[in-house]
């Protein structure tokens, strides 16, 4: 097997920084993965996630994220798989393009003049932090991210802390909204006496079926490269992950990959992009509403059965 990146070395698009993966579905998220081949050890789980509207908050309890790290250090998900690829015969040609349509498998990542969901923040050291290694933090607020979030995330040696936005698709003008929420004290408090380290620039991209375009030309389109991914919240790992195993396995064993897909996913795609409309239009008054029904601490089982498919 033979990979082809554009880039020079392996890196992720929106530099280092914190990768969490949702545990809200029907089974454990990591148990999911392990049936795909994938067996890395996530190096934290956030127990507390305290979201924030303008004037509510709440607390939830329970395994709500799998936290793994992204960037250039060995511990970093992307070398640990890496080192995995090479170690099982793969070659890679960093710096080297290829045609999409010549390629068994597509990973490109969002269409760059496509994207549709934009984040932007920093990452920022531990030291002189205030945040706590199993805890995470939200702020609903369309001054902040409009039609997103902006979350604190824990890592190792550094945090991180951006604004996820479906409505403002600007780097700067979303950094800049994030760079004013920093003043918020609760905000300021968790960040203490912490530098920043780097900027966190993602881009990312969904569609409302990707299943039904996820074949172009015999290539079989994985992760956003297809538009596979979180519509109501943002994450795409766990998409890439689940979506690069099945189309390795159609390829292998002579499958419909579509058919996979379908079989893997149902309607998910359909009904987290129904739910992104309604959070599109909704304003500081509906998050206040929808934070304040979650009352002021709330069980992950708890929350899972009022929210179903429209977890946040």
């Amino acid at each position: 097997m033979e990979v082809y990146e554009k880039k020079t070395r392996l890196l992720p698009s929106s530099g280092p920084h914190t990768e969490g993966i949702r545990n809200y579905g029907a089974i454990d998220a990591l148990h999911e993965l392990r049936t795909q081949g994938f067996e890395l050890e996530p190096f934290g789980v956030v127990r507390r996630t305290i979201r924030f509207s303008p004037k509510f908050r709440n607390v939830l309890h329970g395994p709500a994220y799998y936290l793994f790290m992204r960037g250039r250090e060995d511990y970093t998900v992307d070398q640990m798989l890496y080192a995995r690829a090479k170690q099982n015969g793969v070659k890679f040609h960093f710096g080297r393009t290829h045609d999409p349509l010549n390629a068994d498998i597509v990973a490109t990542g969002p269409p760059r003049d496509q994207f549709n969901i934009l984040g932007a923040g920093y990452t920022f050291t531990e030291e002189g932090s205030h945040l706590e290694p199993d805890t995470v933090y939200a702020l609903l607020d369309n001054g902040t991210a409009p039609g997103g979030y902006l979350v604190i995330t824990p890592g190792i040696r550094f945090h991180s802390v951006y604004s996820v936005s479906w409505r403002e698709l600007r780097f700067e003008k979303l950094l800049a909204m994030t760079e004013a929420a920093f003043e918020i004290p609760w905000i300021r408090a968790i960040l203490g006496t912490s530098r920043w380290v780097s900027k966190i620039n993602g881009r990312a991209y969904f569609v409302r079926d990707p299943i039904e375009s996820a074949e172009r030309r015999g290539s079989l389109l994985v992760g956003e490269a297809g538009g596979f991914q979180d519509a109501i919240a943002g994450f795409g790992f766990r998409y890439a992950v689940l979506t690069g195993a099945l189309a390795a396995r159609a390829i292998m064993d002579g499958q419909d990959y579509r058919g996979l897909l379908k079989g893997k996913f149902g309607d998910e795609f359909q009904r987290a992009s129904d739910f992104r409309g309604w959070l599109n239009r909704a304003t500081n008054e509906d998050f206040d509403k929808l934070v304040a029904s979650m009352g002021s601490e709330i069980t992950l089982e708890e929350y899972l059965r009022q929210r179903g498919s429209r977890a946040l």
